[in-house]
């Protein structure tokens, strides 16, 4: 038995000791971080996860910053059930000669690799809403309403050019030394990902999309979400930061949301009914019976416009989400816009 599948058996022994405990992936798991008890005033955050890095799993609390292996997690929750996992793991991992040897356990805090990101980006570009009120950034975002709680999440470099640092095989495609916004794309566990180069206005070019991990998907927001409550997903990241719980799926990664392991999830899709891409991911996801909101007879084309425009988009939501037979009836109505 490998290490890993060592680790995976005792994470299961555990599991019923942690609240919340819910297996999101085949090598991450959520729950509620029994170091800090996570928020004592909302039971359904659960902020604590365990993720496979290399071939060992690692925990990380995203709201008292603990991290530390699985093994030192399982020691400070079952100190008996640690030594049965640490004799399992010493008689696994040792053969040979070495058999006899006493066992020396060495677990070393682990590196958790957006920490280093969050330093990088930091000397390549300025965080929104640490910028002076009269920066361009800044007045593009009170431009576009962006509630001011969410400047956090977004940045602005002022020559694209300096991405290659973050992604050197981008040095030959970005010609351009243009300023822009810059909208970080995290993994659950908070690693950066890419990121979408947005322009102020002035560009025939609006969106520049840069992978830093290629099979990532490119999907924003994917380590704010929580699948206690329906998550909502949208096409531009702009526009998912006007909803709660709610994820941004840019192009084909709309069709592939079975993938991300969300339960009960709602699509919204922009109100472009003469979009044969948009129609196609629309009824795509009708047939897969998942929630969709199809808009009503307004003239905006996304949230943000509807945010403009002064609209209640919570209430446009809430009163336009179908699904299967109904959904299917609305969709034919919607196309004929």
């Amino acid at each position: 038995m490998t290490m890993l599948h060592i680790d995976l058996k005792y994470i299961n022994m555990i599991s019923h000791r942690w609240e919340r405990f819910k297996r999101k992936d085949d090598y991450l798991f959520n729950f509620r971080c029994p170091i800090c008890g996570d928020s004592s005033t909302k039971k359904n955050k659960a902020r604590g996860y365990i993720y496979k890095k290399k071939n060992d799993m690692f925990f990380k609390c995203h709201n008292c910053d603990a991290g530390k292996t699985f093994g030192g997690l399982l020691k400070e929750t079952d100190p008996m059930l640690h030594k049965q996992y640490i004799m399992e793991r010493y008689q696994s991992g040792v053969t040979g000669p070495r058999a006899n040897k006493t066992p020396e356990f060495e677990f070393t805090k682990p590196t958790f690799e957006h920490k280093h990101d969050d330093k990088l980006i930091d000397s390549l570009m300025d965080r929104v809403d640490k910028l002076d009120p009269n920066h361009m950034a800044v007045q593009y975002v009170k431009s576009r309403k962006i509630p001011e709680d969410k400047w956090k999440r977004l940045y602005h470099i002022d020559d694209i050019s300096k991405i290659s640092q973050l992604a050197p095989k981008y040095r030959d495609r970005i010609k351009t030394t243009e300023p822009r916004l810059v909208i970080p794309f995290f993994d659950k566990i908070g690693k950066m990902t890419g990121l979408t180069l947005r322009d102020y206005g002035n560009s025939t070019l609006r969106y520049i999309m840069v992978k830093i991990v290629e099979d990532s998907p490119t999907v924003f927001g994917l380590d704010l979400i929580s699948n206690d409550t329906p998550v909502r997903i949208v096409e531009g990241p702009l526009d998912s930061l006007f909803l709660d719980n709610c994820l941004a799926a840019a192009g084909s990664s709309f069709n592939k949301i079975k993938e991300l392991g969300l339960e009960d999830p709602i699509v919204i899709v922009d109100n472009e009914p003469r979009n044969e891409q948009i129609c196609k991911i629309l009824h795509n996801n009708i047939k897969e019976g998942h929630k969709v909101v199809i808009w009503p007879d307004i003239k905006q084309k996304d949230i943000n416009d509807m945010v403009l425009a002064n609209l209640d988009v919570e209430e446009l939501i809430s009163s336009n989400t179908f699904q299967n037979l109904e959904a299917e009836l609305k969709f034919t109505n919607w196309r004929k816009c």
